[in-house]
């Protein structure tokens, strides 16, 4: 008996260090996550932004799961002499949801913040769940946008695979409760056991096999730079209940979307996908190029719907390209 009440006492004690842990680290993440960001009142409501890098501005439609934290996905554009603007879209974190979770909504919000900010003329770059309201952007405001990069971009009606409604990391983003303690132990897994926990994402964001998917994990965490994204996107998802209602939003978007205007798109537009992405298809970024006139596409078979991860050389080569449309585009844009 008095060993049974030593381990139940020894647990307790465990449980509270954990929790004591678990609440500084949330106090840490909440402060982190909007200390280099501003909300600002536009006149369609409030906006929460972050701005990085001196030249012509890249407004940047992030993807699910992160916010004005996911700029890191585009840090090679403000090295080459862009600023990289990104907005919170309704529901994340400063920007509230209100009504404006639709991707006209979404794009109007993002002028209204231009209008704020005194810019006239961007670059437009949207990223996964950021396609929609980034097409309708260019759509809606086409005197503004100079050129459009859609980057493995949902760009047509789109269900869940599978795998994403039955893995783990699937059904966490789901459920709202316990969000915060779910994405603690996520984190947390990230950061130490980064191989292991990057098997889910091989799951959910690839159609490759386990083997295949173990490579393409040794190769991206071989590379420096690509291990420190792996890291920052990990860090740029928490704390997550404050994206929660952005999150869901996205999900109920990409199941239920009408057709996008592409005809009034009148910007050069370079699409960018993968024939391996198992999270949205690679039939999003044919949609799109089909459909936006005069487009360039470019298939990058690096770790799925992550165009960015894979071979280093494959991933330095990307944003070159990328680098050079935008160049192209944006000369003489202020």
């Amino acid at each position: 008996m008095w060993r049974l009440a030593g381990t139940v006492g020894a647990f307790g004690v465990l449980s509270w260090i954990v929790w004591l842990r678990y609440r500084r680290w949330l106090q840490y993440v909440t402060r982190r996550a909007s200390e280099d960001s501003v909300v600002v009142e536009t006149r369609l409501g409030p906006v929460e932004y972050g701005l990085r890098g001196a030249g012509p501005v890249v407004l940047h439609f992030h993807g699910g799961n992160v916010g004005h934290n996911g700029w890191f996905f585009l840090e090679h554009l403000v090295t080459a002499g862009y600023q990289v603007l990104t907005p919170d879209r309704p529901g994340y974190l400063g920007t509230p949801l209100d009504g404006k979770g639709s991707p006209s909504r979404q794009a109007d919000l993002a002028a209204a913040l231009l209008d704020t900010l005194g810019i006239d003329r961007v670059a437009v770059v949207g990223l996964s769940a950021g396609g929609p309201a980034a097409i309708e952007f260019a759509a809606r405001h086409p005197d503004r946008v100079a050129a459009l990069v859609l980057l493995s971009a949902i760009s047509q009606r789109t269900g869940l695979s599978q795998d994403q409604l039955s893995s783990s990391l699937g059904r966490l983003v789901m459920t709202k409760r316990y969000q915060d303690v779910a994405y603690f132990l996520i984190n947390r897994a990230m950061h130490t056991m980064t191989a292991l926990s990057m098997r889910d994402f091989v799951r959910t964001e690839t159609t490759y096999d386990a083997s295949t998917g173990k490579k393409l994990i040794d190769k991206v965490l071989s590379d420096p730079a690509q291990r420190r994204q792996v890291l920052a996107m990990s860090d740029a998802m928490v704390p997550a209940l404050p994206r929660f209602d952005g999150v869901m939003n996205d999900l109920a978007v990409q199941q239920g979307l009408e057709e996008l205007p592409f005809a009034q798109v009148t910007a050069p537009a370079l699409v960018i996908g993968s024939r391996y992405d198992g999270d949205i298809g690679y039939a999003n970024s044919v949609n799109s190029h089909e459909k936006l006139v005069g487009s360039e596409l470019v298939t990058v078979d690096q770790f799925g719907h992550l165009v960015w991860w894979g071979d280093a050389s494959v991933t330095t080569e990307l944003e070159r390209r990328i680098e050079a449309f935008l160049e192209r585009h944006t000369m003489g844009m202020h």
